[in-house]
């Protein structure tokens, strides 16, 4: 198993310099993907090719790259092009920087954000425009040899393991791969409080396609009505050792990765996170 990290890189990339990649190598990183804050097409060549000389500068692998683009679910045929011009973007950039997963995000009908709950999200017809705008997308990355992986959340189209397989199984299985991230799939007490058999599920039904697994905990707010929000790896409630002994099954160079934290934390997650592999057994490469 490896350690990555998201959130070191996460801007237009105009503030990237090698002392700030080399935080991560510094806390015994792998790899480190990258985030845009402004779309793909913004992005100039000596701008990227300057994150790419601070990556491999440091001797991380560049592992994925994401960034913003207008929702691929809608109704409107009109946006929901743009969406996919936007992804396929980020595909494009992916490839010239020889990154091997370009992100892509179900998104949502919640105008306030792509992660924002909407009853329509669910659908069946939401899932059939994701399919058919993920299929649009994969049309490019295939050409240019970078595979797309989905990130997922319950408040998602992608809001169960199952609709996950069924998503890529109905694109190209081959091409797309998905970020398996327990935290998001904790939607009710029960599951807060015995996350386990989650975990197992999630990895049985998706494992065989998982591209990257991400590490995050889960704590309960003292606050009306119910609300679970993330927290540092090994300081809440979730069963991160089933989480690590998973990812380990999946084999050598499989990546952990650490994200959304603010940098001053990611120390501490990794620290965490490499006690509890040294106390399970597992190597870290």
């Amino acid at each position: 198993m490896r350690f990555g990290v998201l959130g070191v890189i996460w801007s237009d990339w105009t503030d990237v310099d090698y002392e700030r990649v080399a935080f991560a190598r510094e806390l015994g990183f792998g790899g480190i993907g990258a985030h845009l804050t402004v779309p793909a097409s913004t992005i100039s060549e000596a701008v990227a090719e300057n994150v790419r000389a601070c990556i491999e500068g440091n001797g991380l692998d560049f592992i994925q790259l994401w960034g913003p683009y207008p929702t691929i679910i809608s109704p409107d045929e009109e946006v929901r092009r743009a969406g996919v011009a936007g992804a396929i973007d980020i595909v494009r950039l992916a490839a010239r920087l020889g990154v091997p997963e370009a992100g892509v995000r179900p998104t949502s009908h919640n105008p306030r954000g792509d992660w924002w709950p909407h009853p329509e999200n669910h659908s069946r017809a939401s899932e059939d425009r994701l399919v058919r705008s993920l299929s649009q997308i994969l049309e490019v990355a295939v050409a240019e040899g970078v595979k797309v992986v989905l990130e997922a959340h319950a408040t998602s189209t992608l809001d169960s393991p199952a609709r996950i397989r069924r998503v890529i199984e109905r694109t190209d299985a081959g091409s797309v791969t998905i970020n398996i991230d327990p935290v998001n799939f904790v939607r009710d007490l029960p599951t807060a409080y015995d996350s386990t058999a989650m975990i197992e599920e999630y990895f049985d039904v998706c494992g065989e396609y998982c591209g990257t697994v991400q590490v995050k905990d889960v704590y309960l707010e003292d606050r009306f009505v119910v609300h679970i929000s993330e927290t540092i790896p090994g300081t809440g409630m979730l069963d991160i050792d089933t989480v690590l002994r998973r990812t380990q099954a999946l084999g050598p160079d499989m990546y952990a990765v650490v994200e959304h934290l603010p940098v001053s934390q990611i120390g501490l997650a990794v620290r965490h996170l490499r006690e509890r592999a040294a106390a399970l057994g597992i190597e870290v490469r």
